[in-house]
């Protein structure tokens, strides 16, 4: 039996799983928040965003405004207006991880959810560019509002199915156990795991590893 055998529902991620886009998306909200900012702020920012590249936009942002910029009169929406912008770009010129149709022909039958932080009327732009309805279907879930309330939302919608979600990010796999998903970890465009503080959660070093039928998926306990 191959490992994915044993799920109902399937949750993937986008950014650092599907599409190759976490420096992309990096480097554009690094851009969005560099007006505002001295080269102090920007490299407390840096290293903020990419210790912590699950985070929704909102969540960064609002770090960026209150912790380092310590700005309360400045509006979010002026950065997120400017990064919807650069993050479209960034996504829309990022690859697509083609073992995810190979997946797709094998596990055709089960339950596939996308769930991403990836703004909702973007990812119309996004999916078309990679042909991700004839996976997902309608079940392309973007944000506002949150990925915890989407996850919530799809538990409920799923009751007595196992789930699993798979993602490059430790926000994901909170979120995974929160809502007693199992969860697995894909290395490939990650930054890595190594000071994660979630435990008992599945490892593979990349997602075209699932086709392989004679794989044993690491367990970090």
């Amino acid at each position: 039996m191959k490992f994915l055998d044993q799920f109902d529902v399937f949750i993937f991620d986008l950014d650092g799983l599907l599409i190759n886009s976490l420096d992309k998306l990096s480097n554009a909200l690094v851009q969005s928040v560099s007006k505002f900012a001295n080269s102090s702020q920007l490299i407390n920012f840096q290293k903020y965003d990419k210790q912590n590249p699950g985070l929704s936009r909102f969540e960064k942002v609002d770090f960026f405004i209150n912790s380092i910029l310590k700005n309360y009169d400045l509006k979010p929406e002026i950065i997120l207006k400017t990064f919807d912008e650069l993050s479209l770009e960034a996504r829309i010129n990022s690859t697509l991880n083609p073992c995810i149709n190979e997946l797709y022909d094998i596990y055709e039958s089960k339950h596939w959810i996308l769930l991403t932080n990836c703004d909702n009327q973007q990812l119309t732009h996004v999916a078309n560019k990679f042909d991700l309805a004839r996976i997902f279907g309608d079940n392309l879930i973007g944000t506002p509002p949150s990925k915890g309330s989407r996850a919530k939302e799809i538990r409920i919608k799923n009751q007595g199915r196992s789930i699993i979600s798979i993602s490059d990010s430790e926000s994901d796999g909170e979120l995974a156990e929160i809502n007693e998903f199992d969860f697995l970890f894909v290395e490939e465009f990650s930054r890595g795991n190594s000071d994660w503080k979630i435990n008992n959660y599945f490892s593979v070093q990349r997602l075209d590893d699932l086709l392989d039928l004679s794989l044993k998926v690491k367990l970090v306990k």
